[in-house]
């Protein structure tokens, strides 16, 4: 019972997965056929969930960082300025690599030295980094890349039954379970966005784990840059704007408290896999652009709601709970 009750978030979206799965395969007869599913989760989970990824830790540390998409962006035109030049991807990944990581920790420098909202300065440093991919070249697009510019995003094994982007995806929600649970790095992390002042007193360097956070979010937008490049075979300045609203939302609905110090890896993956899954079955049965928008959006709202909902029942019943002690205490003293 104790741990029905620690992962009923959880259990909740499992519910929810199997409902969606359900409802999509009697919209359309082709949706459980194994090789569209697994084309269908690459096409529209691949990109967002090594997004969320990073996105997740700067939400637990109680920021957010809407210029993601726009650092995969300007990722996208350096990939393409080195293809042109017959650059190997070995000698272009790393390079791009650190030019994001560093576009993250720029973010995260600006927030912590001048005490800046995070949603406020973000949505500077994404317009900035739009216009950085423009100046790169990015207003004519480019769509001729070598072909180990696109393995990654467009291998698949096993009869296409498993998309290596998937697979590096998995491997990366694996590798940030074990970060944000057993490393200190990921204690302290939940510490300063439980209470970042909190955090101070006991001798953590709160503006270091959340520019580290920052940090790790530009870096996953370098990694998710190579899948689109495999999974779309194009780089404008312009690649990945419709993509925050699904990262937001699958963190959110994952259940990471958007003010922070709350949630867990497993969730995020699951809401991953619902919003796939209801994507796919809307796409099967032709929904439009529009309704598939107010569908995620609706979803991001409720999860909110319900998040919200749930912390002030927890404090009302602790309220009690600590009303209930100190009348029994005043009792028995009597």
């Amino acid at each position: 019972m104790k741990a029905l009750r620690e992962y009923h978030w959880e259990l909740t979206l499992c519910i929810l997965i199997v409902a969606a799965v359900a409802w999509a395969a009697s919209l359309s007869p082709f949706y459980l056929e194994p090789d569209q599913i697994a084309y269908s989760l690459q096409q529209s989970i691949a990109i967002v969930g090594l997004l969320a990824a990073g996105m997740m830790v700067i939400v637990i540390v109680g920021e957010i960082d809407i210029s993601m998409p726009a650092v995969l962006a300007v990722c996208n035109i350096l990939f393409a300025r080195f293809s042109e030049m017959g650059a190997p991807v070995g000698l272009a990944l790393p390079v791009v690599l650190v030019v994001a990581t560093l576009a993250g920790a720029f973010n995260g420098l600006l927030i912590v030295s001048f005490g800046l909202p995070s949603l406020a300065v973000t949505l500077g440093t994404m317009g900035a980094y739009r216009a950085l991919a423009l100046l790169l070249g990015g207003q004519e697009g480019y769509a001729g890349f070598n072909d180990s510019y696109v393995w990654l995003g467009s291998a698949a094994y096993f009869n296409s039954l498993l998309p290596l982007s998937l697979l590096l995806m998995l491997v990366v929600f694996a590798a940030f379970a074990a970060l944000m649970q057993r490393s200190v790095y990921g204690r302290r992390a939940y510490v300063v966005g439980s209470s970042a002042e909190a955090a101070r007193f006991s001798g953590i360097r709160v503006g270091a784990v959340k520019v580290a956070a920052f940090a790790l979010g530009g870096f996953m937008a370098g990694i998710a840059s190579l899948v689109y490049i495999g999974q779309y075979q194009s780089a404008r300045a312009d690649n990945a704007s419709d993509l925050l609203l699904l990262i937001v939302t699958a963190v959110v609905l994952g259940g990471i408290d958007i003010f922070g110090g709350r949630g867990r890896v497993v969730g995020v993956l699951l809401a991953l896999l619902l919003l796939g899954t209801l994507r796919n079955g809307m796409g099967l049965s032709n929904f439009p652009g529009p309704v598939q928008t107010l569908v995620i959006g609706l979803l991001l709202v409720g999860s909110v709601l319900i998040s919200q909902s749930g912390q002030r029942l927890f404090a009302h019943r602790l309220s009690q709970r600590r009303r209930a002690g100190a009348t029994g205490g005043d009792i028995t003293g009597g």
